[in-house]
């Protein structure tokens, strides 16, 4: 039997093969984008144990008192020893682990690797898949600031100081400052964590999803496929638009 409306059904036809057909090889170039373009990231997973060993040292959290009363987490990492005034005082004290410090501080076993998810990441690190890389992330908030209410949103003011505690015994130091909002391609200020370092994603780890910023994404795989994108969505649209003028209703003649 001749179709009553043989032009829709045609259009159809070829535009739903067009669509898928566009749509799969859009799926691969992406999947084969994030693969082998993106810039390796890095993926952390907190550690509680106040004791625990790292390569060949032995890594020791203890609590102290400063001269000012204040509390002090002190690390012993095989001979060094790093003091750490507590930032933000009031936590959960209750805690037997490394957690009672969630508030200001956190440790971090990670690695940095590419086309690997978070979960497969994790798991390598658990099981000593892969060679794994130590930091502490102390925050830091403004001075003065009231750490139970206005202080604990007004993350611009905040900084971080971040310790990698190497292999070969080192603890190397950096102070970095929440990044400021940008316009554009506007670089960053000098001293600010910068999007796709490491210690930008572990400052970011640390601190509520609702304070860290909007991603820049200068890097997307929409920003290098903008024409296959533009193609698939026209098939996809004539193909509504054909099932549209093909399967309307029949106009009515008295």
């Amino acid at each position: 039997m001749a179709l009553k409306r043989p032009i829709p059904a045609i259009a159809l036809a070829l535009s739903t093969v067009a669509f898928l057909a566009s749509a799969a090889w859009l799926a691969t170039k992406i999947v084969s984008f994030n693969r082998d373009k993106l810039p390796a990231r890095a993926h952390f997973m907190p550690l509680e144990a106040e004791h625990f060993r790292f390569g060949t040292r032995e890594v020791h959290f203890t609590e102290d008192t400063s001269p000012t009363g204040q509390k002090v987490v002190v690390v012993s990492f095989g001979d060094d020893t790093l003091r750490l005034t507590e930032t933000i005082p009031g936590g959960i004290e209750e805690l037997p682990d490394l957690r009672r410090y969630e508030d200001w501080l956190r440790v971090y076993r990670f690695i940095i690797v590419k086309g690997m998810s978070a979960e497969d990441a994790v798991k390598a690190i658990d099981t000593d898949e892969v060679d794994d890389r130590l930091c502490v992330v102390v925050r830091n908030p403004p001075p003065g600031a009231d750490h139970r209410t206005w202080g604990e949103v007004w993350s611009h003011g905040w900084t971080f100081d971040i310790y990698e505690l190497t292999e070969d015994g080192e603890i190397v130091h950096e102070r970095l400052a929440y990044p400021s909002k940008r316009r554009g391609s506007e670089p960053p200020k000098e001293g600010e964590l910068i999007e796709g370092t490491w210690q930008y994603d572990a400052a970011m780890t640390s601190i509520p999803p609702v304070a860290r910023p909007k991603p820049q994404f200068d890097n997307d795989a929409s920003l290098h496929f903008g024409l296959d994108f533009f193609l698939s969505g026209v098939f996809g649209m004539i193909m509504i638009l054909s099932a549209g003028f093909l399967f309307a209703p029949s106009r009515r003649t008295e």
